[in-house]
């Protein structure tokens, strides 16, 4: 949002300004009464003598030139910028800075922790102080790192702020969860690693083990043909990531990192020979706590009197006064390392703040047919079955769309169509002109019509949603038509699955579970009735399906599934 205020990313020309102002609360002590800086300006109260210390945060705010209407934004409000702003200054000036003065005030309380039993200043040097003094230089600093952060492309930007958002909550989580907030720090750097290292993977990158095994397998194997597994392996495959991570951290901790003056000579600072081993053990205490929930080793735990590295046995560990100030290190040097640019036309309308994405109601797309329509398919008839199912369960305001006109244009390229474009459609064309008016409907061509005869008669999702909604038995044996459901359930959060309202789901089911009652198979009948069950939890009928199932009882999903007309 910093960003976006500037104006930089506009196309056209800044038509309006909002002065915007929000309160942000610190440890950190100005010697200025203002800060200016390519973000906005703070400005510290005339008083000291309440802690944490309120700083005013003041922005102007620059909106892109819009005709007044409908669905334009007059301002995003200042909460946003508070946000960003907060997690900019906590790093930059390595402080407490929060909109939250009851997480300022307990960050800075030196109280013990809940589960750590002990205090945060003794994990981590300044940032916890009840008072950290910005020095004339720091302040400098904070300054010329936020020219050279609003100044990113706005892709590295976005990178940053995820960074600078992880490494700030990490820092955070030191008061309540040693474990998670040395994970967290971890993840700040391995996030701009991943998206900015131009790693390239070749089959080295590949662990070793998995490696040997599978060059093993492949020694057989005509040495094309072997070559050509490996880019489908490599492909797919998430190579190296705890070695770019390490690569990452080298490349940008310069010689000067390790020239720093210490205020006590008998602090433990982190060598450069010990640089690659303790990274790959903060790593793999990353993945541990990940995925084991395993905790660090005590040696780590302990404070350490600010050390920065600490042995346990043979194994050296960066302690989190080592990793905070090593992880922030190779964030600064990333960003200070990046071109900027001053103007860069960017859509940025969905990432303002309050912007959320979320899939319209069937009825504003679902009858569309503008543009090229030959892979929508899917879309429409999952959108279709949406409000076929609204129907059914009679929910208020529920209506069909026509879809007249797509089907018109639709019947001219689906028998030109791939396969798995078409049955879509066919379905579609064989639903819709079943639940509505024969005026209404749209005339089959005899092109059409021998496809659904011939497509929709094969095993397949299309086909299990049609049989169903018609409540006609398959004309498959039962072995494929339990496979047929398995593969759909299996496949339908797929890129290339259909996903159909539940009540067709379990329509499909008990459609399934009827043809095993008639073959007096009522152990599978009572299996497929209890998938129903579990995938449309707390459905009363189905619960009393279940419970009252008896062999010589035939089940009929509509009776089961849909609300009676007296209960209307």
């Amino acid at each position: 949002m910093l960003q976006i205020a500037t104006g930089k990313l506009f196309t056209k020309p800044v038509g309006r300004e909002n002065r915007l102002r929000g309160v942000l609360y610190t440890n950190a002590v100005f010697t200025s009464e203002r800060v200016e800086t390519a973000a906005g300006d703070l400005l510290t109260l005339s008083t000291t003598s309440v802690r944490p210390y309120a700083l005013i945060y003041e922005l102007i705010e620059c909106m892109e030139d819009n005709e007044v209407t409908a669905g334009v934004l007059f301002s995003s409000g200042i909460e946003a910028y508070l946000q960003d702003c907060s997690v900019l200054v906590s790093f930059a000036l390595n402080c407490i800075c929060t909109v939250d003065v009851d997480l300022a005030r307990r960050l800075a309380s030196n109280q013990v922790g809940l589960s750590t039993r002990q205090t945060t200043q003794r994990f981590v040097s300044r940032f916890f102080d009840t008072d950290v003094p910005c020095r004339a230089e720091e302040i400098s600093f904070l300054k010329s790192f936020t020219s050279k952060l609003i100044g990113l492309p706005r892709k590295t930007f976005l990178g940053v702020m995820r960074a600078l958002r992880a490494y700030i909550n990490g820092m955070h989580r030191v008061s309540d969860d040693l474990d998670l907030a040395y994970t967290l720090l971890v993840v700040s750097v391995e996030s701009l690693a991943q998206d900015f290292d131009d790693h390239e993977s070749d089959w080295e990158s590949v662990s070793e083990h998995k490696r040997q095994t599978i060059d093993k397998a492949l020694s057989v194997v005509e040495p094309d043909a072997a070559g050509n597994i490996r880019a489908a392996i490599l492909e797919f495959e998430h190579v190296a990531l705890a070695r770019r991570f390490r690569e990452f951290v080298a490349k940008h901790t310069p010689p000067s990192y390790f020239r720093e003056l210490s205020s006590d000579s008998e602090i433990l600072r982190l060598g450069r020979s010990d640089l690659d081993g303790v990274l790959k053990v903060a790593y793999q205490s990353r993945s541990k706590y990940i995925h084991q929930v395993h905790q660090l080793p005590d040696a780590v735990l302990l404070g350490n009197g600010y050390g920065e590295v600490v042995l346990d046995g043979r194994v050296m560990h960066l302690t989190l006064q080592g990793l905070s100030r090593l992880m922030r290190n190779t964030i600064v040097e990333f960003v200070m390392s990046q071109p900027t640019v001053e103007h860069e036309p960017y859509n940025y309308h969905l990432e303002r703040c309050g912007i959320v994405q979320l899939r319209m109601a069937p009825e504003y797309w679902v009858g569309r047919s503008e543009g090229d329509i030959t892979k929508a398919g899917r879309d429409k008839l999952e959108g279709f079955l949406q409000q076929l199912g609204s129907i059914y369960l009679r929910e208020a305001n529920a209506s069909l769309t026509s879809l007249k006109s797509v089907l018109e244009i639709s019947s001219e390229f689906i028998p030109s169509l791939d396969k798995r474009l078409r049955l879509p459609y066919l379905a579609l064309h064989f639903l819709f002109n079943g639940v509505v008016k024969k005026e209404d409907s749209v005339k089959l061509t005899s092109a059409i019509r021998d496809l659904i005869d011939s497509e929709l008669a094969q095993p397949g999702s299309e086909s299990l949603v049609v049989y169903a909604v018609k409540c006609v038995v398959v004309p498959w044996s039962l072995i494929k038509h339990k496979k047929a459901l398995e593969d759909y359930l299996r496949r339908r959060s797929t890129k290339n699955g259909l996903r159909f309202p539940r009540l067709f789901e379990a329509a499909m089911c008990l459609e399934l579970a009827e043809r095993f009652r008639v073959f007096g198979d009522m152990d599978e009948c009572r299996e497929i009735i209890a998938l129903a069950v579990e995938n449309y939890p707390g459905h009363s009928g189905l619960l009393e399906l279940e419970k009252s199932l008896k062999p010589s009882a035939p089940i009929c999903w509509m009776d089961i599934m849909l609300p009676s007309l007296d209960a209307t």
